[in-house]
């Protein structure tokens, strides 16, 4: 019967012996994957980087509620705000963060200056997020 089998076979199916070794090595290693336990619970328990961030939550009441509630295209206009006073805020769609946590572009209008921010909800509240793509400098 060897002389059936072509040599390439021998080294892929070894004899029984060692075959069963094979073969029970492989299954271990193809299961442990499987043994693998992950957090459960929402991101919060998870251990997230994130939950680290010095963000501080946004301390006006007007443009939290603002926040939470405002549809896609809405404006606030408001005395004061975490980019100066005078400013008028529109408020665009909200989107789950690769964090798990609800972001919201925004587009901040003031007398002189319009400017794009990001914030983000958290349990403390809204906090004012840089967006990852935008340079330190400010430009996207």
């Amino acid at each position: 019967m060897s002389l059936l089998r072509p040599f390439f076979l021998e080294s892929l199916c070894p004899p029984s012996s060692s075959r069963a070794i094979w073969l029970i090595g492989l299954s271990v290693a193809l299961l442990s994957g499987c043994a693998t336990q992950y957090p459960q619970g929402d991101a919060a328990s998870a251990g997230y980087v994130l939950n680290q961030d010095s963000a501080k939550p946004i301390q006006n009441a007007d443009l939290n509620g603002f926040l939470e509630q405002a549809p896609a295209g809405s404006v606030i206009s408001l005395a004061e705000s975490p980019w100066g006073a005078g400013v008028d805020v529109s408020a665009g769609q909200p989107y789950m963060a690769a964090s798990g946590r609800e972001c919201r572009r925004l587009d901040v209008m003031g007398q002189q200056s319009q400017r794009k921010a990001l914030v983000c909800q958290t349990d403390n509240g809204w906090v004012h997020q840089r967006a990852v793509t935008e340079s330190i400098a400010g430009a996207q």
